[in-house]
């Protein structure tokens, strides 16, 4: 291939025609040659793609350290999915509050309320929230997951609360890279 850096339209090619083009020297001498680039009319996007590019980063960062724990090893061996991918894949995701059982909570101490909460990998952790119509908490907690691998969490109640006015309840779920959701019954 002929050096185009030899030839009298590349070297006059800047001067014909403006700042139309860009030349650039490559380490094995070629010449490449093209349009300017325009960085004012995409600045915008540019822009709009940093906090992807960030969040895309924490997800990686994650899952490097996150790739060797057990429960992402032991998905691996269920799904046929790399550990790795599988801890992106949770960092991205949010876990969800299916249900909140009230059926058998009459406000006494003692008694159990029940959660369902999933997650695209598992749920790490339940708490509970009740407060009463002015907002006030009541009472607080984490719950037990009933057994490993089950989408029921239960949270047994320690104290005595009015059910006159009824109280909201709150389930909120936790997954392990630490995403957040939560759920209220008023």
């Amino acid at each position: 291939m002929a050096n185009i850096d030899r030839r009298i339209f590349a070297r006059g090619l800047s001067g014909v025609f403006g700042d139309l083009f860009v030349t650039h020297q490559t380490f094995s001498g070629k010449t490449i040659i093209t349009n300017q680039p325009l960085f004012d009319d995409h600045r915008d996007r540019i822009e709009a793609l940093k906090p992807q590019q960030s969040a895309v980063l924490e997800a990686t960062t994650y899952a490097t350290f996150a790739k060797t724990q057990e429960l992402y090893l032991q998905k691996e061996l269920e799904t046929g999915l790399s550990a790795y991918s599988l801890a992106v894949a949770d960092w991205f995701g949010t876990p969800k509050i299916l249900q909140i059982d009230l059926d058998r909570w009459t406000g006494k101490p003692g008694e159990t309320i029940r959660v369902k909460a999933r997650d695209n990998v598992a749920v790490a952790r339940v708490a509970l929230v009740i407060r009463d119509a002015d907002g006030n908490v009541l009472e607080i907690g984490e719950a037990a997951q009933t057994k490993a691998g089950s989408a029921w969490w239960c949270y047994t109640t320690r104290s005595a609360i009015e059910l006159t006015p009824f109280p909201s309840v709150q389930a909120i779920a936790e997954d392990h890279p630490g995403n957040c959701n939560s759920f209220t019954i008023h």
